[in-house]
């Protein structure tokens, strides 16, 4: 029997190293919906690149038919404002200059395609997650993670295609829920139809949505509390967040009443609010920022954490949290509900 915990804990710790740019994920990891070095595609073909050309340098003259493709490329990377549709042009020019038995830098180039939107990479993502999957399924007795990330990936990067205003369902349901991005769509929908037919109930989520009525005025506390949870990305199930973290149940509640961990009180049970758990290193700021906290309310920490702040220049803490002002926002948190 496969030791299903221990996987996911080496996963977490791998996807832990990645974000926190102590590794670069694999091609294969990409595919199988590994975040991008540091959370951030720029990141990864920055730090992907570095790394070719340093191989193609030590090569013998025939073989660095690449290297002035990865090299215009780093210095394109150098300008801020490649970005988006400009950074996808790049990614595509250095693809045609791959070699065919390159697998592991069109494998890479596609991921990198996918994420910034083109729909045939994302085809071509489901059909190699779906081959990878076939043959495992031929040749192992249970599945591994691996397996079950594979068929995330597949599945997932359908229902990110079936997201697009292009496609027009025939079936009588709506298209699925679009994210932020078009991997956060893939990974999303893929994890939850993998967890209900592998047989676990699928999460129960509150899907992150953008309004644009950010006021903080509130008629009532029911719909403060609303406003809050919309604000901070919707709320996870306690199984959902104890099997990402790699926790029993039980673990997890005395994770959470050690003030680690912000669950809020919704309908007689308990949820996370999503915002704290976007990345392992999320995890870790937060619980830091939550152990220095005077304040001991659930809805009280979460409300702070979401409330702008005249002395972080008029961002929320989670804003300056995201931009890297760990000190300022410790030093907010000291002085949280202090006497």
């Amino acid at each position: 029997m496969t030791d299903r915990m221990a996987e996911i804990r080496a996963y977490n710790t791998r996807q832990g190293h990645i974000l926190a740019g102590r590794a670069i994920p694999s091609a294969d990891e990409l595919l199988r919906l590994m975040p991008f070095f540091e959370d951030s595609i720029r990141e990864d073909v920055l730090e992907w690149v570095k790394g070719e050309i340093a191989r193609l340098e030590r090569l013998n003259p025939p073989e660095r038919r690449a290297l002035l493709p990865f090299q215009g490329l780093l210095n394109n990377l150098e300008d801020s404002d490649v970005v988006g549709a400009k950074l996808a042009q790049r990614i595509d020019m250095l693809m045609l200059a791959l070699a065919e038995e390159d697998r592991e830098g069109r494998l890479r180039c596609t991921v990198y395609q996918a994420a910034l939107g083109q729909r045939a990479s994302m085809i071509t993502l489901a059909c190699n997650a779906a081959t990878a999957l076939a043959a495992s399924a031929e040749t192992s007795p249970e599945p591994t993670l691996v397996d079950l990330t594979l068929a995330w990936a597949a599945l997932g990067w359908l229902a990110a295609l079936a997201t697009d205003d292009a496609f027009v369902p025939l079936s009588d349901h709506p298209r699925p829920e679009r994210f932020e991005s078009s991997v956060d769509t893939a990974l999303w929908h893929g994890r939850a139809i993998v967890r209900f037919l592998s047989g676990e109930a699928p999460p129960k989520v509150l899907l992150r949505q953008r309004y644009r009525d950010n006021a903080t005025q509130h008629c009532d506390a029911a719909e403060r509390k609303q406003w809050l949870i919309r604000q901070a990305g919707g709320v996870l199930e306690e199984d959902f967040v104890a099997d990402w973290l790699g926790m029993s149940l039980p673990e997890l509640r005395r994770y959470t009443e050690g003030g680690d961990l912000i669950a809020v009180d919704m309908d007689g049970r308990a949820v996370y609010p999503a915002f704290q758990l976007k990345n392992p290193t999320t995890v870790l700021d937060v619980r830091k920022i939550l152990s220095v906290m005077p304040i001991r309310s659930s809805w009280m920490r979460l409300e702070w954490f979401l409330t702008p702040a005249s002395v972080l220049g008029g961002d929320t803490p989670w804003q300056a949290l995201r931009a890297g002002w760990r000190e300022a926002v410790l030093d907010l948190a000291r002085s949280h509900g202090a006497e």
